[in-house]
């Protein structure tokens, strides 16, 4: 996991990339999506491997976006969509490789979007575009 970046209150009036926190279990996949995010101008300020952790790391850096595995355990990824999007005004972008019924939990408790495995760039530079009123760079 890396070492999260605390936030600067002002250099936030200045930024203009969404700062993200990326929730995969699966080391390679979770690389794979923090280099996508970052190619598409995300900054990338904490990475975690859990629901626990992530809910650590969103609650203390107050991330623009929360890119998360369904896959950490359903019951995991829905109850930390839920504290998530009812403590912070972070936006969560769940990625997953199930069917639609097996979504329909985790967007009840709040998330934003679903995508499914493989997440595609082109797609996903527009879902980030949507929820933070900024253009992605592809």
């Amino acid at each position: 996991m890396e070492t999260p970046r605390q936030r600067d209150p002002e250099t936030d009036q200045r930024r203009d990339r969404p700062r993200a926190v990326v929730v995969e279990d699966e080391f390679v996949v979770l690389l794979s999506l923090k280099d996508l995010l970052e190619s598409l101008g995300c900054e990338v300020v904490a990475t975690a491997q859990d629901a626990d952790a992530a809910l650590g790391l969103v609650r203390s850096l107050r991330p623009d976006l929360v890119l998360m595995d369904l896959g950490l355990g359903e019951s995991d990824a829905v109850a930390a969509t839920r504290a998530i999007t009812t403590e912070t005004e972070a936006r969560v972008i769940v990625v997953t490789a199930y069917e639609e019924a097996q979504t329909q939990a985790v967007k009840e408790a709040g998330a934003s979007r679903v995508l499914t495995k493989p997440v595609q760039e082109g797609q996903l530079a527009e879902v980030i575009a949507e929820l933070t009123n900024r253009p992605a760079r592809r």
